[in-house]
This record gives C-alpha cells, sequence and structure tokens, in this order.
C-alpha cells in the first residue's frame, strides 16, 4: 500500500545523524542572559532620529500600522509589553540601512556599540521580530517579513520567551485574536461571501490524509503535491515545534481538545530558524509519525495552495485553537477567506455504516470532523443483507450522512471509521491546484497592504 499513487519513495528513512548535526548559534541558556541584558540598552544620545515618530504617533503606533491594525490597543499592549522602545526602533529601520554587516549601519544610526546592536538583533530574533535572509553570516535580517502572524508563531513558541513573558503574552495574543482579528475578518469574508474566489486565488489548501488516498480506489490518482510522504522525502531538515495557538489559548499549557502532542512541522530554512531558537531536529521516519498521529486526532493539515512538494511548513489545525479555525464559531465566517478544500472528499457507504452504535462517545466521523460536515440520519433506504449480525436487526435505520458541500477532504473520518464504511474520492481535476504560486509573496512589510497578505 505504501507505493501506491504516483510517488516512489527515493530517500526515506531519512537519518538525522547522517550529515552534520545542526548547531545553534545562539545556545539556549545563552538567551535569556542576551534577553536581560538588551532590556537595559539605550541608544546614544547622537543616534538619528526615527522617521515617522512624533510625539502623537509613538513608534508603537507606527508598528500596529505597518502590521495593518493602527488602533488597536490590544496589538499595542502585546508590543509594549515584549519589545522594548529600543528593539521597536530597531525592527522598524531595518528597512533603512544595507542588509550588508546590517548591525554595523545600524551600530552608528543608533549611536551604539555593534556587540550591543548584534545582541539586540538577536533578541529581535528570538522574540519572532527580525528574520534574517542567511541564517551562516547572520545577515540580511527583515522585520516579519511574513506578516504579523510569524510574531505569534515566533516568540510564544520560544521556551526562553515563555519563561519570561508567559503567561501574560499568551493572554495578551489570545485576547487579540478573539477581539480584533475576529473583527477585522468579518468584513473580509463577507466580501468573499459576496463576489466569491477563484480555485488558484490567495490562500492555503487542505492536505489530505495520505494513508486516506492510498485506500481510495481513486488512488492512482494522487499527485506528489498532496501527499505528504513526498512531500516529507523532499526536505533537507526537519523540525518538529510547539503549537503557537495553543499555546497562546491555554496560557502555554496544552488543552486542545484534539490532541496533546507536538504537530507542527517546518522543513528546511523555515525549520533552521525554528531550530535556532525552538523545537527540535527530527527524522523523515519521525515526520511521518507526526502526519499519521495528527490525522487520526482530527487535526487538519494545510500548505501553500500550488503544486508544490517543498512547502516551508505543515500547520496541523484544529478548531478549538487556531486563529484561522476557531473565531469561525464566533464571528460567522467559514475558512474560505483563506483555505482552499483538497480535490478529495469524504464518502460514505450507507450499507456498510452501523452508526457506531456500540461506540460510547458516539460516532467517531462526527465527533473528529472539523467543518460540521457529517450528521447521522434515519432512512429506511438501505440494504439490510450488506450487514453484518447483528447490526441488521439492531441499529434502527440510523446511518452517517456526509454532506459533499462542507466536506472539506481533510479525510480523517475515512482513518477512524470502526466499520471502514467512509471512504475516499478524488472529485476535482489536477487544475484545481495551480501549477504554479499565485501568493503574493511581500518580501518586507511596507505598508499595511502587505501585511493583510501572508501565508
Amino acid at each position: 500500500m505504501e507505493n501506491r499513487g504516483k510517488w516512489a519513495p527515493q530517500s526515506m528513512p531519512y537519518d538525522a545523524a547522517s550529515r552534520k548535526n545542526f548547531k545553534p548559534a545562539v545556545k539556549q541558556y545563552d538567551v535569556a542572559e542576551v534577553l536581560d541584558r538588551v532590556g537595559t540598552y539605550k541608544k546614544g544620545r547622537n543616534a538619528q532620529p526615527i522617521p515617522d515618530v512624533t510625539e502623537e504617533n509613538d513608534i508603537y503606533n507606527i508598528l500596529g500600522q505597518l502590521l495593518g491594525y493602527p488602533y488597536s490597543a490590544r496589538l499595542r499592549r502585546i508590543l509594549e509589553w515584549l519589545l522594548t522602545p529600543l528593539e521597536a526602533e530597531v525592527g522598524y529601520v531595518l528597512k533603512d540601512v544595507p542588509q550588508q554587516e546590517q548591525w554595523v549601519h545600524l551600530a552608528k544610526y543608533f549611536d551604539m556599540p555593534v556587540a550591543k546592536m548584534k545582541d539586540v538583533l538577536q533578541s529581535l530574533f528570538q522574540k519572532g521580530c527580525v528574520f534574517p535572509k542567511d541564517y551562516k553570516t547572520w545577515m540580511g535580517f527583515r522585520f516579519l517579513p511574513r506578516g504579523l502572524y510569524q510574531l505569534h508563531d515566533g516568540g510564544m513558541t520560544n521556551p526562553n520567551i515563555e519563561t519570561k513573558y508567559g503567561p501574560t503574552i499568551f493572554n495578551l495574543w489570545n485576547d487579540f485574536a478573539i477581539h480584533d482579528e475576529v473583527e477585522a475578518v468579518i468584513p473580509l469574508y463577507k466580501k468573499f461571501e459576496e463576489v466569491g474566489r477563484e480555485a488558484s486565488d490567495y490562500g492555503r489548501r487542505v492536505l489530505p490524509a495520505y494513508e486516506a488516498m492510498l485506500m481510495s480506489q481513486d488512488a492512482d490518482k494522487m499527485q506528489p503535491w498532496e501527499d505528504a510522504r513526498a512531500i516529507i522525502d523532499s526536505m533537507d531538515v526537519l523540525a518538529l515545534a510547539p503549537c503557537s495557538c495553543r499555546k497562546r489559548v491555554s496560557g502555554g499549557g496544552m488543552t486542545c481538545k484534539r490532541t496533546q502532542s507536538q504537530v507542527c512541522l517546518n522543513f528546511n530554512k523555515a525549520a533552521i530558524g525554528v531550530l535556532h531558537k525552538h523545537g527540535r531536529e527530527i527524522t523523515k521516519a519521525e515526520a511521518m509519525q507526526v502526519v499519521r498521529q495528527a490525522n487520526r486526532d482530527g487535526l487538519v493539515h494545510s500548505m501553500e495552495h500550488f503544486q508544490t512538494v517543498t512547502p516551508h511548513l505543515l500547520c496541523a489545525c484544529c478548531d478549538c485553537c487556531c486563529h484561522h479555525w476557531g473565531p469561525k464559531t464566533q464571528a460567522g465566517w467559514k475558512p474560505e477567506y483563506r483555505f482552499r478544500k483538497s480535490r478529495w472528499e469524504a464518502v460514505i457507504f450507507q450499507g456498510a455504516c452501523d452508526g457506531c452504535a456500540e461506540v460510547k462517545d458516539g460516532p467517531k466521523c462526527m465527533s473528529i470532523c472539523h467543518f460540521n460536515a457529517i450528521d447521522m440520519r434515519e432512512t429506511q433506504k438501505f440494504d439490510e443483507t450488506n450487514m453484518p449480525e447483528p447490526w441488521a436487526g439492531l441499529i434502527q435505520n440510523v446511518k452517517a450522512y456526509v454532506d459533499p458541500d462542507l466536506c472539506w477532504g481533510c479525510l480523517s473520518c475515512v482513518l477512524v471509521c470502526p466499520s471502514s464504511a467512509i471512504h475516499a474520492e478524488c472529485m476535482r481535476d489536477e487544475d484545481w491546484v495551480p501549477a504554479q504560486r499565485t501568493a503574493k509573496q511581500p518580501k518586507r512589510i511596507d505598508g499595511v497592504d502587505d501585511a493583510l497578505h501572508t501565508d
């Protein structure tokens, strides 16, 4: 079964020890000292003025504008809690200095020793605010090139930040996500509801459970860019990291109703960035086990919406913690504003469905579905001859049904059905997924428009 589909294994299993082990530039126990030192740093008296900053419009207001929430008191509290005024100013002027030997130019700009400026950049990196273009030279830092939620993800998953700023930082982010973000998304979703969106439009795509596709009669229609095995096999560096959303909603703990596991996978350059701060390097075999567990926990994997086997990460989202999926119950919107369905859907063979009559917690398919796409209905139209004993006389004609309009094709239900009554079918052509990236890729945040369009 493992070799079905259009992908053949090339390099699995992957042994991380077979290559030179990754060694972070900053040891974990040194990070806390760097953060403490930077908290005492001040710019010199000959420092240049910060562009656009006035008495009425301070640096925190300006960063809020860049991040797409110019009047958010909640975002301001996050920035004030996490960043010193000096760090906020350094992050803002990064775009105005040459990327080569950035710390030298910044040191002159702020009238500070170069060694201290290197500390400031390292502190900002550990907090998830800046990212280097080259991890070997530690040059070419950019301020949040992928937008606000790099700050969300990069800071809260770092154990050093958790020790110094948690649980307050988690609670501040949670307050922002359930209020300001929801308010910002409502008009955006209403717009999409009115005008619609093309399948090739900007967003992420649900990645189906590969095991469910392999068991399907349509297994030969599987493509490598929707096959977790092919994606993982194509990577050179893999890292497992905590989920920022699950830490956010629980104040740093793990209270997700669906999983207690670490399931966020980062690859290649994204993985290297993660390994400098948090998470651990894993093998390809371990990554496959993470994917399988996430599928059985009912988590929804997603990746960039084009035909690639090299995404920078695989999210594994839940409907209770994720800042994209969770607020839909509060705001009344659906995930279409950001996500696309997979090419696959779940189909239930009613003749084989026994309604989970003896399952203690009720039907498995209903409890695992994010999208409320499955319900139980009474029916008189099924073939009792297909029902094994003793179900034919006991189940009272109760069967599971899938609403195809609500199914997003994650296929977790296929894996947990006790009676194997659910199957995966490929419902969309390959052109549902664009051959090339169509998403806008801002190189760095230069304004509100860039901040709103992120992966």
